[in-house]
């Protein structure tokens, strides 16, 4: 039996036993922060260089070594060869290395060069500062990297450094103060090094005897060690031969959570009966392992110098953060905003209770006595804050004030925040009062409507009217505080009863999808003309002599828009003077494809016409009978199974797109002329089907049911025909199983069947009737084929102009609750994308220590940095070097905990960008156009997509989805052709690289998603798929550190 021991309980453990210096044991993975590759990933590289020579030509199909599918496709070839051992097998380092590099010195040569670029990582530097102490005596090692050695030389310990060439050493007795560093294959500066397995047995024993003594007298740490070497793991199991004799701890840490195998797993055995000396640590870095060490052995009054060390990581580049330009180029259009400069009153009025009202009512019982009394209150820690006159308060609050009605100041750094008190005191007095001053109703919160001006609609039988209304934000504008004023409609019955969500969302669709850019500026110039008459409008809040004056101005801001491919425009005296904001319109990005002929690259920014012109990115793999066709399995109720069947079958079979698709789409071919790959689908009765009876009820037992059945199904045909991808049918009848939410238990089909399918490697998709029947078959069928392709593994199109020495990360968090757990465990989702725009992994980590702020999780400053280290490793897997920027993309803001502790686990990584990235629901901005005599028009179509536009010095906006081309070049194409765009706000926590290549970067991500064949999806990638796994990932039983291959939750 493997006893398994947490973390913090071994920390403990090694801190009572200070009086005994510890034997630390260190293999590569220890090495691996330090720049230096792990055992498994040399060995990948071994097997990509082999393969690659063998197989030259394509080297970009397989950069991205990081990929399960990529390692599949080059250990299917090494297997085919039958003369290599199989994957995980114990004698791959030694055969692999000794193929790769036959002679001797060309091995040293491959390890000098990593070890020349390696530098001592944090946890060096604190081992060396453990020794310092003389908590660690001796340190024994595999690596060739002198590491050790040089970090406690820096750190002014003796090292007694111990290789081949001076075996004598080590039976020397050590001083006080000194340092024993045993490298056991040898230094690469001295030894020859012992790599293969035949250099290994030759190995001399002099080193490995004096171990086994060492081993049974010293507690022993292991960590970054894989136990495959057979000459070091037979002394282990020498010296813990007998556990009744075993009387010091012996601690084997490691990275992830799997269980332990093979020599280890005999080694970590203890028999029932005995109380257990020897222990499984896992979940646990090198770095994260000598951090908690050293703060938890060295006293709070003597830690300076391991404060130093940790204060060093914590240093630049996340605390650099330049300010956000743009070029001066030629001026090509005007662009004007919905949002109007404000002056805000410079004080409210701030008051404690003697009796507050009960938890979760406090703000629904202050807005109620607003109402009644005619001012605006909300609570902030412990007070209330109000925009009310004294008198107001007295006869609110009367006999349960508990202090002095205060004026206290109100500044621009109060308003900032959206969500915060002060910002939505402000949207309500200036909603109400701007209201009354028309003289239109108003809900108290910033919704204002018209009720001269209303349409009658038919929604679910029923007559609905709808009033034309304005929503509005308060918001921080360049620099300065502003009213944002966004058309909308407000939607009643008959009676003047407001409208069912269902229903609004249907009216809404039906009458503001068709406002576009024209029609959009007509519903902007009624309001401003009915709520801001004047060229300045002076309110006061409440209307009594007491009330506080504010000004909102009926000039909006404007932005010039410049971009040195169009022609010029010249902007009248008062545009200019209007003009306080500049954008730039960028270039839509290219895709790579592989031409129609040879094997260079093909670009085009129109990823089907890039297809259809010349062939998939991946199309080599085709070519040479790496991967030739696509076998796809098929689970559906055994009455649809021939009905689906033949549906897939016709992916095979040409159409034309409809009227309503020929701006975008072309003609559908075929998958294989498509996608110049075969696709073969099973039929009833194969060894790829998987019929499901009908129900017998449609209760949630029966939907958990069908889940299970459906993911039983799922390891059955992974077993049985081993596809590249399952499709699974889902018929309208059975839509009440498709999942439920009733007293706080949720299920979810499509993410349960995901969840089960994941683990296993298994990619799926599901289909639905709306699939079968739908009139758009030209879009279903190119949208389908797609999804088959990249599900199989295959990569249709890459990216062209991201920066070669670049990261891309995307994070998200999602909450996992389960009936008897206490809380929620909050679980993090970095997806990392590659140079060339390709998603490699996402990995889904634990969130130990969250900070909640406003119902939103934050990292701590350890999560953080764990966050950064996998970021690091998902990135030296792939590359086997480390990036030299690393541009991190999140939805919620950076607090400074995350930014330390992303830079300590990113250390070494040059440039780190940190951007906030989430969708403005209210700002809008008109497109603007010139006409044949050069004056500016109001545009019919929206502002163009790739417009970016300076906020302030680290806010810009970007819009990602606007107006563009399709096919044709010269005519402007409009995806979803729905209302006008939002943009993308832009918030730089860290960084240093120009606007514009950001802004690129992300305009490029917004076509990595292989979801949809849409000309973009509205958010990059790395926020896009973050948000979409995360929800699957709660799901996932086995977390802490799996990494997935992305296009398995698609």
């Amino acid at each position: 039996m493997t006893q398994t021991l947490s973390v913090d309980a071994m920390v403990r453990s090694i801190g009572v036993l200070k009086d005994q210096p510890l034997l630390v044991f260190l293999g590569a993975g220890a090495s691996m922060s330090s720049g230096m590759p792990s055992a498994v990933q040399c060995i990948w590289e071994w097997k990509r260089s082999i393969f690659l020579t063998n197989n030259p030509g394509l080297e970009r199909q397989f950069d991205e070594l990081s990929l399960p599918s990529v390692r599949q496709r080059i250990q299917r070839w090494l297997d085919a060869q039958q003369r290599f051992p199989k994957e995980g097998a114990p004698d791959e380092y030694s055969v692999f290395i000794e193929e790769c590099y036959t002679r001797g010195d060309d091995r040293r040569r491959y390890f000098q060069e990593w070890v020349k670029a390696s530098n001592p990582g944090l946890g060096y530097q604190l081992l060396a500062e453990l020794a310092r102490r003389n908590s660690v005596s001796s340190v024994w090692t595999t690596n060739f990297d002198s590491l050790v050695a040089r970090a406690a030389t820096a750190h002014g310990v003796t090292t007694i450094e111990i290789g081949q060439d001076s075996k004598e050493r080590v039976t020397r007795p050590l001083a006080l103060g000194e340092l024993q560093c045993v490298s056991m294959h040898g230094d690469y500066r001295y030894d020859p090094l012992k790599n293969t397995q035949r250099e290994l047995a030759e190995q001399e024993a002099e080193l490995r005897a004096t171990l086994i003594p060492l081993l049974k007298s010293h507690p022993v740490l292991v960590c970054g060690y894989s136990g495959r070497d057979t000459s070091v793991m037979e002394a282990f199991l020498e010296a813990y031969q007998d556990p009744k004799q075993q009387r010091l701890p012996l601690f084997w840490t490691q990275y992830g959570d799997a269980a332990a195998t093979g020599d280890v797993a005999r080694l970590l055995e203890t028999p029932g009966n005995l109380e257990p000396q020897r222990f499984l640590v896992p979940g646990v870095t090198f770095d994260d392992l000598m951090r908690r060490i050293a703060l938890h052995v060295t006293p709070p009054d003597d830690r300076h110098r391991v404060d130093t060390i940790l204060d060093r990581f914590k240093e630049s580049p996340t605390t650099q953060r330049a300010a956000f330009s743009l070029p001066n180029l030629p001026v090509s259009g005007l662009v004007k905003s919905n949002a109007f400069p404000m002056h805000p009153p410079g004080e409210l009025l701030e008051f404690d209770l003697t009796r507050w009202p009960a938890r979760g009512t406090v703000w629904a019982e202050l807005r109620a006595l607003g109402e009644a009394h005619g001012f605006v209150a909300a609570p902030f820690r412990g007070k209330v804050y109000a925009l009310a006159s004294p008198q107001q308060i007295q006869r609110a609050f009367v006999g349960n004030l508990a202090s002095e009605v205060k004026r206290v100041p109100l500044n621009d750094e109060d308003l900032r925040y959206e969500d915060g008190t002060a910002n939505s005191l402000m949207r309500r007095a200036t909603a109400l009062a701007l209201a009354a001053r028309a003289g239109l109703p108003c809900d108290h919160e910033g919704l204002i409507w018209d009720p001269s001006n209303s349409n009658k609609h038919w929604v679910e039988r029923r007559e609905w009217i709808a009033y034309w209304a304005v929503i509005l934000q308060v918001k921080t504008v360049s620099g300065s505080l502003a009213l944002v004023l966004k058309p909308t409609l407000f939607v009643t019955d008959a009676k003047g009863n407001e409208a069912p969500r269902i229903v609004v969302n249907a009216v809404k669709i039906k009458v503001l999808g068709y406002q576009h850019n024209a029609q959009f500026n007509e519903a902007l110039e009624f309001w401003r003309g009915k709520l801001l008459p004047e060229h300045e409008t002076v309110l006061r809040f409440p209307d009594v002599n007491e009330g506080v004056k504010f000004s909102v101005s009926a000039r909006p801001f404007f932005a010039k828009i410049t971009d040195e491919r169009d022609a010029s425009v010249r902007l009248s005296y008062k545009h200019e003077r209007l003009a306080s904001q500049v954008g730039l319109q960028i270039a839509e990005p290219r895709l790579s494809f592989l031409p129609k002929s040879g094997r260079g690259t093909a670009f085009d920014t129109h990823p089907i016409r890039g297809l259809m012109q010349d062939r998939p990115f991946d199309a080599l793999l085709t070519d040479t009978g790496i991967a030739t066709k696509i076998r796809a399995a098929l689970i559906s109720p055994a009455r649809d199974g021939r009905r689906v069947s033949e549906y897939l079958g016709k992916l095979q079979e040409p159409v034309d797109p409809t009227r309503s698709d020929e701006d975008y789409l072309l003609a559908f071919p075929g998958f294989s002329n498509a996608f110049k790959c075969g696709l073969e689908v099973t039929q009833p009765g194969g060894k790829g089907f998987v019929g499901l009876d009908e129900p017998t009820d449609w209760t949630t037992a029966s939907a958990r049911e069908l889940g299970a059945r459906i993911a039983a199904a799922v390891s059955s045909l992974k077993a049985a025909a081993n596809p590249s991808v399952i499709f699974i049918f889902i018929p309208s009848r059975w839509s009440a199983l498709r999942g439920y939410d009733v007293e706080g238990e949720k299920f979810d089909l499509h993410d349960f069947v995901k969840a089960s399918a994941i683990p296993q490697g298994v990619a799926t998709q599901f289909l639905e009737e709306d699939t079968l029947t739908h009139p758009q078959q030209c879009r279903v069928r190119w949208w389908l084929s797609l999804a088959t392709y990249a599900k199989a593994m295959r990569s249709p199109w890459a990216l062209d102009g991201l920066d070669k020495d670049s990261a891309y990360v995307g994070v998200g968090y999602s909450l996992r609750h389960r009936p008897g757990e206490d809380g929620n465990v909050i679980l993090g989702c970095s997806h990392l994308y590659s140079p060339n725009g390709l998603g490699l992994q996402f990995r889904l980590s634990k969130i130990e220590n969250p900070i909640m702020r406003r119902k939103n999780p934050f990292m701590s400053f350890d999560d953080a940095r764990r966050l950064g280290e996998g970021i690091r490793e998902l990135f030296f897997e792939a590359n086997l070097r480390l990036p030299k920027r690393v541009v991190i993309h999140k939805q919620t803001p950076f607090l400074k905990e995350e930014r330390e502790g992303l830079q300590a686990g990113l250390e070494g990584v040059e440039c780190v960008e940190l951007l906030q990235i989430h969708i403005d629901d209210t700002l809008r901005y008109v497109a603007s156009k010139a006409d044949r005599k050069g004056a500016l028009q109001i545009d019919g179509y929206p502002i163009h997509r790739g417009t970016t536009i300076v906020v302030d010095d680290a806010t810009a906006l970007l819009w990602v989805h606007g107006a563009s081309t399709a096919l044709r070049a010269n005519r402007a194409y409009y995806q979803g052709k729905r209302r006008i765009p939002a943009p993308l706000v832009l918030t730089r926590h860290a960084g240093t690289s120009d606007l514009m290549t950001l802004a690129a970067e992300i305009l490029g991500l917004s076509k990595m998603n292989f979801n949809s064949f849409d000309l973009y999806g509205q958010l990059p990638a790395t926020i896009e798929t973050s948000r979409r796994v995360a929800r699957i990932g709660a799901l996932l039983d086995r977390y802490s550190d799996r990494s997935y291959d992305y296009r398995l939750f698609m």
